[in-house]
């Protein structure tokens, strides 16, 4: 217990839930209208507005995501109202909502981490931070605007080149706007130029040799890798900046969390579905914590 009382999440909580309490005496609310419905019309409107903009129907796991966010909106938005969040103030539900999370925020943001706890976190979330793979290498490419079979002819070419050295191959293939040689071109620059499935292959190219031919959207490629330098960990001070902002973020969604997770304590869920629609296995579903 001592040792959840030292963690800082732990004291906004607590701080946090202290404010709500505080504005929940202030206004004295009839507690016992504390029960939020899903019924078939909200199924229905969540359903619709999913379909709408992903063209196609919800998985159960998509649905049930669905819906308990409608569910922390309503639990949000209630207690909003009951701390006159909306006097003056003609927005949505919402907004409303927003506005809660937004006290949240404001609890996980009142100190700035300690030097402690931004090496702390940069340590569990390196990787995160690690430059992306560099490359120098030469590349011919085959169009499918200039020929009938561009990979055929890249395979041909293949093997008439054999391990040639690259400086000893040039003119080859055709000609459009990328570079004979790549010189120290991250995996970044790569995806833009070439797209993410070409600059993930090389990752696992031996180096040396001509190896393809790797599809991009412009054709089939034939490389050489000279050179590939694997993602480096950068220095702690050389991130600061971005440790802090995303340190942050991750205490403001924990809080978040615990304090959505401490409100939906004092209201009972209830389905009222369809059950030619939704059978009770799934009701059941939905419930699961």
């Amino acid at each position: 217990m001592k040792k959840i009382l030292k963690e800082p999440l732990a004291h906004f909580l607590l701080f946090g839930l202290a404010l709500f309490a505080l504005y929940g005496l202030v206004n004295e609310e009839d507690d016992g209208a504390n029960t939020i419905v899903i019924d078939d019309y909200d199924m229905k409107n969540i359903i619709a507005s999913w379909e709408m903009q992903w063209k196609r129907l919800p998985t159960d796991e998509e649905l049930k995501s669905l819906i308990q966010q409608n569910i922390k909106q309503e639990i949000f938005y209630q207690e909003a109202l009951k701390m006159n969040l909306d006097h003056n103030d003609e927005i949505i539900k919402r907004r409303l909502a927003q506005k809660m999370q937004f006290l949240s925020n404001d609890l996980a943001t009142i100190t700035e981490p300690s030097e402690d706890e931004l090496k702390d976190f940069y340590e569990k979330n390196a990787d995160n931070y690690l430059s992306p793979y560099a490359y120098s290498f030469y590349q011919i490419i085959f169009s499918p605007d200039h020929r009938k079979d561009p990979k055929k002819d890249a395979e041909e070419l293949k093997d008439k080149i054999k391990n040639n050295d690259p400086k000893q191959v040039t003119g080859k293939g055709d000609s459009l706007p990328f570079p004979y040689f790549f010189k120290e071109t991250d995996a970044n620059e790569l995806q833009r130029q070439l797209g993410n499935k070409f600059s993930e292959k090389l990752e696992t190219l031996p180096e040396g040799q001509w190896l393809g031919p790797l599809k991009s959207g412009f054709g089939y490629h034939l490389v050489y890798i000279l050179d590939k330098t694997p993602p480096q960990k950068p220095e702690f001070e050389a991130v600061r900046n971005e440790l802090v902002r995303d340190l942050e973020y991750s205490n403001q969604q924990k809080l978040d969390q615990m304090i959505f997770a401490e409100l939906k304590k004092k209201y009972e869920i209830e389905y009222e579905l369809d059950p030619e629609k939704f059978d009770e296995s799934f009701v059941e579903y939905l419930k699961e914590r």
